[in-house]
């Protein structure tokens, strides 16, 4: 991981590496800024080729499939790819991760309140149960909640996913 400042990715780059390899160019663009590199993946669940890379002190959690997972065709469960991003996590005030410090999306932060997520973006798709709240939007899944799951509390917790 970094030892000097991180320069963060625009949340574009994040949504635009959604179904990319992680060794693509566009995969690289979110991961290269972090240090991250494919030996900090731990796999997820035998048969499935699903890898989790988590980096707590920068607030980031990133969950890369087999490409025969994510666009349902049969692979070979062998390791070795290739794996596509499909679901990004940055982490606000939470117990295990530092807070993200890079920008999320619309020009909302960490400070930002669900009722200014919904200002920005419009009433969510849906809201589901511990009122996490879903945008269905044209390239990409986007969640937030709070962690009192009320609108006037601070977002802890955005999460962007393939569709």
């Amino acid at each position: 991981m970094p030892t000097s400042p991180v320069e963060y990715p625009a949340p574009q780059s994040f949504v635009a590496a959604l179904g990319q390899a992680f060794d693509s160019e566009t995969g690289r663009t979110i991961v290269e800024p972090f240090g991250i590199v494919w030996g900090n993946a731990v796999a997820l669940d035998k048969g499935l080729d699903t890898y989790d890379i988590s980096a707590p002190r920068l607030g980031i959690h990133l969950t890369f499939k087999h490409s025969g997972v994510v666009f349902d065709h049969e692979f070979q469960d062998d390791g070795k790819g290739p794996f596509l991003l499909t679901h990004c996590a940055f982490w606000g005030d939470e117990d295990e991760y530092e807070s993200y410090k890079g920008p999320i999306w619309k020009d909302l932060s960490f400070s930002s309140t669900l009722a200014d997520a919904e200002e920005k973006l419009g009433t969510p798709t849906r809201v589901g149960r511990l009122g996490i709240h879903f945008w269905e939007l044209p390239d990409f899944r986007l969640t937030m909640h709070s962690g009192d799951f009320v609108l006037d509390e601070a977002i802890d917790h955005v999460s962007f996913a393939h569709r």
